[in-house]
């Protein structure tokens, strides 16, 4: 886990955090070393006496170092601690070590987020996935989507590739936090309308305040909540400011994650209008918390939201437009859609996921 940046915490990070408690609760007959840097030795794993930390003397400082310590540096500790099986999560593996390997892919994201990385970065992380995936004896990802996408852009034969598909932020009942104290904090006056902004553009904030602008202009109950931090990039200042939406559009900057839910569970419309998506663990939270919820087709969202969501082409702004507010008017409609919504979220949980990698795992070992 040497790729876990806790800087740039994101569904990578809740994966390997929920992935290894539920395999240490489920596990009990077999050992395992997790195997960290410096900057990841406080967060909240939660696992049992089964799991041992090594903590490595390395912090992440670059994705070329943290290449360096994965190809060089780990294979002496993975000799030294007698591992039978080593899973990397964060797309890359060693190559050259005695374990038999199984890595998680979770996305080709050099392609899908190539806009937001520099050519020298793209090329580098498309080798070593392309490397990893072949030297490895098992590679996991987490959607059909994304199993398309590696047989595509890599050298992995598809038999090797295993889906287990991902679940929630918690699979445990969350009650909602008082609304009026989180509308307080986070300067909200109104109904409002939720999605997740971040500074990478394929999360398509733009597209989402260009298609929602005469809406928000015209109906003064109504805002529009962006849980993270505003992109760097000004065309969205260009845009909130020629529509005077200063307003009626909040950027939450950081939330705490107890707070999420909270924020999720109070809106009106859950909207998830990404160009780019391995799984999409936000969408289940909406459906988790009986939040409607209106989603891009892109990537594995319809794999993951099933019936239970309203799509529209996350280019086509007029289209996002109309499915939003059709939505919106249409009361019938949302309350079939969070019925369906609670219902779908039943058919994931990290139980599931967990109980499935170990069932690679053992197969694994048994060859």
């Amino acid at each position: 886990m040497l790729y876990i940046n806790p800087k740039l915490k994101g569904g990578s990070v809740t994966y390997a955090l929920k992935l290894i408690k539920e395999i240490s609760r489920l596990d009990i007959t077999n050992t395992y070393v997790i195997y960290i840097n410096k900057e990841s030795k406080d967060l909240d794993f939660n696992v049992g006496d089964n799991c041992t930390f090594r903590v490595l003397n390395f912090e992440y400082k670059s994705a070329y170092l943290r290449y360096y310590w994965e190809q060089c540096i780990l294979p002496y500790y993975l000799f030294k601690d007698k591992i039978d099986i080593l899973h990397s999560l964060g797309y890359v593996t060693p190559l050259f070590t005695r374990a038999k390997k199984v890595v998680s892919i979770l996305d080709i994201n050099y392609k899908g987020h190539s806009n937001n990385m520099s050519s020298h970065k793209r090329f580098l992380l498309g080798l070593m996935v392309n490397l990893s995936a072949i030297f490895s004896h098992k590679i996991i990802t987490i959607s059909e989507f994304s199993k398309r996408q590696i047989v595509k852009y890599t050298k992995a034969k598809e038999e090797k590739i295993v889906v287990t598909l991902l679940s929630g932020s918690s699979d445990e009942q969350v009650v909602s936090q008082n609304e009026n104290s989180l509308k307080e904090k986070y300067g909200i006056k109104n109904k409002y309308i939720i999605a997740f902004s971040s500074p990478s553009p394929h999360k398509n904030i733009a597209s989402l305040i260009e298609a929602l602008h005469e809406e928000l202009q015209f109906n003064h109950q109504l805002q529009l909540v962006l849980v993270g931090h505003k992109d760097k990039n000004e065309t969205l200042d260009e845009l909130i400011n020629n529509y005077s939406l200063s307003a009626k559009i909040v950027f939450t900057g950081f939330v705490p994650n107890e707070e999420i839910g909270g924020l999720i569970s109070n809106a009106d419309l859950f909207v998830f209008p990404s160009l780019y998506e391995g799984f999409g663990i936000p969408l289940l939270d909406a459906q988790s918390y009986g939040v409607p919820v209106v989603s891009s087709n892109a990537g594995s969202l319809p794999e993951v939201g099933g019936n239970a969501a309203l799509y529209f082409d996350p280019y086509d702004i007029n289209e996002i437009r109309s499915v939003i507010i059709k939505a919106l008017k249409n009361t019938s409609n949302l309350e079939s859609l969070v019925e369906k919504g609670i219902e779908n979220r039943k058919s994931f949980s990290w139980s599931k996921t967990a109980l499935e990698t170990l069932d690679v795992y053992k197969k694994l070992y048994e060859k």
